[in-house]
């Protein structure tokens, strides 16, 4: 029964038994990209939440190893004063087979507006709906 307590416990420790994503609408920018925020992810700690929300480019950016069609990024929202910090922007080929065309981790966490009707800004008036 240990035993058992033990593997369980571990699994839940290494994250192995992570909520699945639970992708949400929340718009659409002026270029038309649909915006999608994962619920699953919101974790909220002194006022500030992390989320994760992704981008379907409706224009694929070209590069040479294909198009760009996705975007993934991970960034925190502080709702009192409407500003948000990137934290991490994963740009997809193809997403469904996870092939990564690049992957950038802010090296510094500020706080700043987002542009008007950007994916971002989407995100952050989701996130900061009373």
């Amino acid at each position: 029964m240990r035993a058992l307590l033990f593997v369980a416990l571990a699994v839940v420790a290494t994250g192995s038994l992570a909520a699945k994503p639970d992708w949400q609408p929340v718009g659409e920018t002026a270029n038309g990209n649909k915006v999608f925020l994962d619920v699953a992810s919101k974790r909220s700690s002194g006022g500030i939440w992390t989320v994760t929300y992704r981008t379907e480019i409706k224009a694929p950016l070209e590069t040479s190893g294909g198009a760009i069609t996705t975007m993934k990024s991970r960034m925190r929202v502080r709702c009192a004063d409407g500003t948000a910090a990137g934290l991490e922007v994963t740009l997809y080929e193809d997403e469904a087979s996870n092939k990564v065309f690049a992957r950038n981790r802010a090296s510094k966490v500020e706080y700043l507006k987002e542009p008007a009707g950007s994916s971002a800004d989407l995100v952050v008036k989701a996130v900061c709906r009373k």
